[in-house]
């Protein structure tokens, strides 16, 4: 009783509008106009419209009509409607003027006319998919081994800046040049993003403006696209006097990987020991701990946040022996973790009689000096 009330109340509300029309391309115009007027369409389905109207316009065959209907769907299905949209702007970037999301569908509109525009869309739109989709999803592609994890590091630090770029060059260079502007790009980013914290839209429309030179064949090695991204690398001096100040709070999922991924890499550029930052075999151990009970007098309360957090007063730890030290003093850590085999843990141990400010400072910067090695480009350096 109480549902077909319910129905019955729901059914008095809604009111449906049939509109006739007198061919396919009425139907178009009468679809933009019902969402111009509060329908909400979304970016996908407004262009999927404008692109059907254009091939109506042209009194193409109803032939026309379903290839291109297969083609979209097909590239929706692959990629999802809640991507669809960040996939064409990167595609669109890749090749041509530079467009903000906001702007995709009135710049497409403007410069998508004809039949044979709409088709070419397509056309290029089916070359750029298997890249986005490596870019985006890495575990699921068929790139090689190397490739995927670049992917997969650009993915965690989430920059995807470079992607229009990275579309660009796939289309155009060699499988070595692309694999070297892949790494590159892993480590302009950490330098920037991760480590400078500089701001995005600069680094933007450097990279638009590389991918524009390959895609109109201006660029066609390697050594010229790292030229061109020159301005987007930040300096030894200025990575370093970045690195020696960051602080990465390590309580969000995110930040707790970049850390670990950080550590594993210094590690093993101090003593060539391969620790996967992945493993749940090891976790941070903050030398200062997150909760610091007796022992730690030499840190302010009020200065316990800004600490705790930088990277020189985090190592990487066997998880069980992370467990039993806990919070116990900087004495206790020393003796509790000897004979750890993580260099960087036991240089903490053999190089400091006690855990001050100042000690966290200076193991920062000597981190700086190796991180400096780590994440270099040598033509840019």
């Amino acid at each position: 009783m109480a549902i077909a009330q319910f129905i019955e109340a729901m059914s008095d509300k809604l009111f449906f509008t049939v509109i006739a029309v007198a061919d396919e391309l009425n139907a178009y115009k009468v679809f933009e106009t019902l969402n111009a007027r509060g329908v909400r369409l979304s970016a996908t389905d407004l262009l999927k419209n404008y692109l059907f109207s254009v091939l109506a316009r042209d009194n193409e065959g109803s032939h026309e009509l379903e290839d291109m209907e297969r083609r979209w769907e097909a590239m929706v299905g692959r990629l999802g409607s809640e991507s669809f949209p960040d996939f064409l702007r990167m595609h669109w970037n890749s090749r041509e003027s530079f467009t903000r999301q906001s702007e995709l569908f009135k710049t497409i509109h403007s410069r998508i006319d004809a039949r044979e525009k709409v088709f070419s869309l397509l056309r290029n739109m089916d070359q750029d998919i298997d890249i986005y989709l490596a870019l985006t999803q890495p575990e699921e592609s068929q790139w090689p081994p190397r490739w995927r994890q670049c992917a997969q590091e650009l993915r965690m630090f989430s920059v995807r800046q470079p992607f229009p770029m990275l579309m660009a060059a796939r289309r155009n260079h060699q499988d070595a040049d692309f694999e070297s502007l892949l790494s590159a790009t892993v480590v302009l980013a950490f330098r920037y993003n991760v480590i400078g914290a500089q701001h995005t839209g600069e680094q933007e429309r450097v990279y638009h403006a590389v991918a524009l030179r390959i895609a109109r064949a201006e660029i066609t090695r390697a050594s010229e696209v790292l030229e061109g991204l020159r301005p987007i690398y930040l300096t030894d001096d200025g990575f370093r006097a970045a690195f020696a100040d960051k602080s990465i709070k390590t309580t969000a999922t995110r930040n707790n990987k970049v850390v670990r991924y950080i550590l594993c890499k210094l590690e093993r550029q101090w003593s060539g020991l391969e620790v996967d930052f992945d493993s749940s075999s090891y976790t941070i151990e903050h030398v200062l701990p997150q909760n610091p009970v007796e022992g730690w007098e030499a840190f302010r309360d009020s200065d316990l946040e800004s600490f705790i957090y930088r990277l020189g007063n985090m190592t990487m730890l066997e998880a069980g022996k992370n467990r039993d030290i806990g919070n116990v003093s900087f004495v206790d850590k020393k003796t509790r973790s000897a004979g750890e085999h993580v260099c960087l843990d036991k240089k903490i141990a053999e190089d400091n009689a006690n855990w001050t400010p100042e000690r966290i400072e200076s193991r920062q910067r000597a981190l700086a000096n190796i991180a400096a090695s780590v994440w270099r480009i040598a033509q840019l350096s």
